[in-house]
């Protein structure tokens, strides 16, 4: 039962975020037969590669072992911290930045409305 869940849980992530097998094998360091093996149930994983997948896709280990959803946020937010995760430091400050400049002009054109 848990293999379902856990599969489910991972190609639901995996296609939120728009990424292919082969990408989120890349991105996570796991290996696309694991990948393709979670997904069909076939899996068993090792605990580094479960702990790998689980991190890059914002997937609650424990919510899926006891079949709870995951509460982290929604997707658009995770889809927005995994770009953010493949980003160096300096770039994650521009679009820190950027973003605040942003949130910034929103808010000023809904107070300020035309």
């Amino acid at each position: 039962m848990y293999r379902q869940r856990l599969g489910d849980a991972v190609r639901e992530a995996r296609m939120n975020l728009d990424l292919s097998q082969n990408t989120l094998a890349e991105r996570s360091h796991v290996s696309l037969r694991t990948i393709s093996d979670i997904e069909t149930y076939k899996a068993n994983p090792r605990f580094d590669s479960l702990c790998s997948l689980a991190s890059y896709l914002n997937i609650s280990i424990d919510a899926v072992i006891k079949d709870r959803k995951n509460n982290s946020g929604s997707t658009t937010m995770q889809q927005i911290l995994v770009e953010l995760e493949s980003c160096s430091e300096e770039e994650q400050v521009i679009v820190l930045q950027t973003l605040r400049g942003l949130l910034k002009g929103l808010h000023t054109r809904t107070e300020n409305p035309t």
